[in-house]
């Protein structure tokens, strides 16, 4: 009779683990899903920006210049979008001809269709 009583508690300890492992006894699953979409959706968002071809003799500054944000902000944040939205200008001087994005402002454009 103990080897039976202790099967079935083995048996049901092993079931409840299984089902708690697989499905989960809290239902945060829901919210965590939620976050993850947002998270995505975060990364899909890019700033305001025109694209512009650059011409010989074209900088930074003088792309700035020639194009100003339509909201007030500082030369850094501005040049911090624009490694965002550029990254291979990092490491590389603007070549003539080529299309750049110049960010226009920090409000963001959702590409999540939302």
């Amino acid at each position: 009779m103990r080897a039976f009583v202790l099967t079935a508690i083995i048996i049901i300890i092993a079931f409840v683990v299984k089902v708690d492992l697989t499905e989960g006894s809290l239902q945060f699953s829901a919210f965590s899903l939620k976050n993850s979409d947002n998270a995505l959706c975060e990364k899909q968002r890019e700033p305001n920006y025109i694209t512009v071809q650059t011409i010989q003799g074209d900088t930074i500054h003088s792309l700035f210049a020639l194009h100003p944000a339509k909201v007030p902000m500082t030369f850094p944040e501005r040049l911090e979008l624009f490694y965002q939205l550029n990254p291979h200008l990092q490491l590389q001087a603007l070549i003539p001809g080529e299309n750049i994005k110049l960010p226009l402002s920090f409000e963001f454009e959702n590409k999540c269709g939302k």
